[in-house]
């Protein structure tokens, strides 16, 4: 896959006990329930805006195109420069960027890449340096940590209601769930400023 996550945070989004107060539930015969609808919603919200709530720790992988298929083999005498943007936002920062041809990888340094934080996606610029060949298949496999924080408090209110609000629902029509149903309007409308029209 071309995303892959290395990390996961240790604390939920929403812990147990705030789900709990939220769906004015006192017995804890249903926490197992409660804790896999939290972990559900939030990963829900999350593939729906296309962002990363709590931060964490990624892998992306992206081929790259560095030749024409219809030449034959020729030297890149200079360094290219290309730029990719990164899944997730908001990207926190960038770890490894590692370039891989055929069998063989190359750590790129540093100071040789740099990352520009939008809204959206942030832009990735990476200088590659000067390779024997451009006709073997590469890849630019990126590490990266994404997330408004490292704690529930640092992620945006309308985004944590958001997810107790599915939550409830979740819990609420656990008998007759139906996909076709979509998000409840209360929840669409929380999380519409975060959401990124273009995903990756």
């Amino acid at each position: 896959m071309p995303l892959t996550i290395l990390h996961q945070p240790d604390t939920p989004l929403i812990s147990l006990e705030e789900a709990k107060a939220y769906l004015r539930l006192e017995s804890n015969s249903e926490d197992a329930l409660i804790i896999r609808l939290i972990a559900a919603s939030t990963e829900s919200l999350e593939a729906i805006t296309g962002r990363s709530f709590l931060q964490k720790t990624y892998q992306y992988t992206t081929p790259l195109r560095l030749f024409d298929g219809e030449q034959e083999e020729t030297p890149l005498p200079t360094a290219s420069v290309v730029r990719i943007p990164l899944p997730r936002p908001p990207v926190q920062q960038v770890t490894a960027v590692v370039l891989k041809m055929g069998h063989q990888e190359h750590e790129i340094p540093a100071e040789h890449y740099s990352v520009i934080a939008h809204h959206g996606p942030a832009q990735l610029t990476v200088t590659l340096p000067p390779l024997a060949s451009c006709k073997e298949p590469c890849m630019l496999k990126v590490s990266f940590t994404a997330g408004f924080g490292e704690t529930p408090q640092s992620v945006p209110e309308a985004l944590c209601l958001a997810t107790l609000m599915l939550i409830a629902d979740a819990y609420e029509k656990r008998d007759g769930f139906s996909a076709q149903a979509g998000l409840p309007q209360g929840v669409l409308a929380l999380i519409q400023p975060y959401r990124l029209l273009n995903l990756l």
